[in-house]
C-alpha cells in the first residue's frame, strides 16, 4: 500500500545523499586542484627566494650536502633542493637527494614533473645569473597526501552533517504530517451518527480543502438522512392508512351478506389496491431521481418526449372526455440537460394532475415557448389552479389537497419539483382568475 511518509523520508533521505555526493565530489575536485595549484606556486616562490640567496660564481665539483643534523619534519625527506653549476654539475643538495639529481640536463625552466626511480616530483628550475641553476622539488605522494587532507577537511563537515540533516527529514516529516494523523484519529474515533462538523486540521492550509470537503459530505449525508427519515415515516403513514383502508374493505366484502354491498366493497378494494400500486410507483420513481438528473448529462430533445407523453396519456383523457392539446412550434430543436425517463415523468406528472382536476369535458393545452437560455412548458387546464397560499404545500410528499382526486398519492409534485431543482429550472403555480386560465409554468435551461 502506497505510504505518502514513506514516499516523502525516502524522496528527501536519497535527495539528500544525491544531491551530498555531487556537492561532495565538486568540493573536492575544486578543493584538490586549489591546493595543488598553491603547492605549485608555493614551489615557485621558494625557487625565486632562494635564487637571490646563492653566489653567483660555481662553488667546487663536489657537491655540498646540506646539513641534517638538527631535528626538523617528518616530511623533510620529499623536499629537495638542489644547485647545478652552468655545465650541469651539482654543487649544494638535500639530504634526501644526494645521489640523485632533480632534472637531468639540458634543463628546462619552470614547473616540470620528473620521474625519478618509482616515484614522481613536482620540480621548478630556475636559471641563476651566472649560468647555474636552481631547483627545488616536492614528492607527488606527499603532495597528494596533504592536498586529500587539506580537501577532506573542507567536505568532512558536511559529510558528518548528512546523518543529522536525515533525522531533522524524520522529525520534520513526523512533526508535519501530525495534523493529518490528528484528523484521521478524529474522523475514526467518530460513530455512525455523528455527523457534526470537523474541526481537526481547518487550521492547516494544505488540510483545509479536504476538511472543507468532509465537512460539505457530512451536510449532504446528514441532510440525505433527514430526507430518508421524512420519507421514511410519511410513507409508513400512507401506507399504514391505506393498508387499514385496504383490511377493512376485505372484512366488509367477507361479512357482508348483500351481494350488492358486498361487490361495492371489492370494488373499492380494488381502487385501493390500484392507488396502492400507484403510490408504490411513486415512491420508486422519487427514489430514482436523484441518480438520474444531472446537469452534466447529454442534452435531450424538449419536444419528441412532450409528444410520447401526450399520446400515452390521450386514452386516460378520453375517459373523462377531454383532448390534450400541444402547441411547441417554437420549442422544434431545443434540448435540456435532462435524462429522457426524467422528462417524461416530470411531463406526465403535470398532464396526469391537469387530467384528474379539470373539469370533465374540457381540454389540456400543453405549451412550449423559448426564451433566452431557457424552454418554458406550461400546462394550462380549465380547473381551478393552485392559488400562492397552496404553492409550497402541494410539492410537499404526500400531500393531496381538499380536492383530492382518483388514487393519487400525493407524490407528483414533489417528483416534479425535485427534478427540477436538480435541472436548474424553477416551477410557478398560476392559479384562475377572470378569463385568465390556470396554469402550471415549468422553465428549464437550454443547450
Amino acid at each position: 500500500m502506497f505510504s505518502i511518509r514513506r514516499f516523502l523520508f525516502a524522496s528527501l533521505v536519497l535527495g539528500v545523499l544525491f544531491v551530498g555526493a555531487l556537492v561532495t565530489l565538486a568540493v573536492y575536485d575544486q578543493a584538490h586542484h586549489e591546493v595543488e595549484e598553491l603547492f605549485d606556486a608555493q614551489l615557485a616562490q621558494k625557487g625565486r627566494i632562494l635564487s637571490l640567496w646563492l653566489p653567483f660564481s660555481d662553488a667546487p665539483t663536489d657537491p655540498l650536502v646540506l646539513s641534517d643534523t638538527v631535528r626538523g619534519h617528518k616530511y623533510e625527506r620529499y623536499v629537495a633542493v638542489q644547485h647545478f653549476s652552468a655545465q650541469g654539475d651539482l654543487l649544494i643538495t638535500s639530504p634526501s637527494m644526494a645521489e640523485t639529481a632533480l632534472m637531468r640536463p639540458p634543463f628546462t625552466p619552470g614547473l616540470s614533473v620528473q620521474q625519478l626511480g618509482d616515484h614522481a616530483w613536482h620540480v621548478f628550475a630556475q636559471p641563476l645569473p651566472g649560468g647555474g641553476w636552481l631547483m627545488v622539488g616536492e614528492r607527488e605522494e606527499v603532495r597528494q597526501e596533504l592536498a586529500r587532507n587539506a580537501a577532506l577537511a573542507l567536505v568532512l563537515p558536511w559529510l558528518l552533517g548528512i546523518p543529522f540533516l536525515i533525522l531533522a527529514v524524520v522529525v520534520a516529516l513526523r512533526r508535519g504530517l501530525r495534523p493529518l494523523q490528528s484528523l484521521t484519529g478524529a474522523i475514526a474515533s467518530r460513530d455512525d451518527s455523528n455527523l457534526q462538523p470537523l474541526d481537526e486540521g481547518a487550521n492547516v492550509a494544505e488540510l483545509q480543502p479536504l476538511v472543507d470537503a468532509l465537512n460539505r459530505l457530512f451536510l449532504r449525508v446528514e441532510q440525505g438522512l433527514l430526507r430518508e427519515q421524512r420519507f421514511t415515516a410519511d410513507a409508513a403513514h400512507e401506507l399504514r392508512t391505506l393498508l387499514t383502508v385496504l383490511k377493512l374493505h376485505a372484512s366488509n366484502a367477507r361479512d357482508l351478506p348483500d351481494e350488492q354491498e358486498r361487490r361495492a366493497s371489492l370494488t373499492a378494494l380494488l381502487s385501493g389496491v390500484d392507488r396502492a400500486t400507484h403510490m408504490v410507483a411513486q415512491l420508486l420513481a422519487l427514489a430514482r431521481i436523484d441518480p438520474q438528473v444531472d446537469q452534466g448529462g447529454e442534452p435531450v430533445a424538449v419536444l419528441p418526449v412532450l409528444r410520447d407523453v401526450l399520446a400515452q396519456l390521450m386514452p386516460q383523457a378520453r375517459e373523462r372526455g377531454m383532448d390534450l392539446v400541444l402547441e411547441a412550434d417554437e420549442a422544434q430543436g431545443v434540448c435540456v440537460r435532462i435524462p429522457g425517463e426524467s422528462q417524461a415523468m416530470l411531463y406526465r406528472n403535470l398532464v396526469e394532475n391537469a387530467i384528474r382536476y379539470a373539469p370533465e369535458g374540457s381540454d389540456v393545452q400543453v405549451r412550449a415557448s423559448v426564451a433566452p437560455g431557457a424552454v418554458h412548458i406550461s400546462v394550462v387546464d380549465a380547473g381551478p389552479g393552485i392559488s400562492p397560499a397552496l404553492a409550497e404545500r402541494v410539492c410537499q410528499r404526500f400531500y393531496r389537497g381538499e380536492q383530492a382526486a382518483g388514487d393519487g398519492a400525493g407524490l407528483g409534485l414533489s417528483i416534479v419539483q425535485r427534478i427540477i431543482e436538480r435541472a436548474g429550472g424553477t416551477l410557478a403555480f398560476r392559479a384562475r382568475e377572470g378569463d385568465r386560465a390556470a396554469a402550471v409554468v415549468v422553465s428549464l435551461p437550454t443547450m
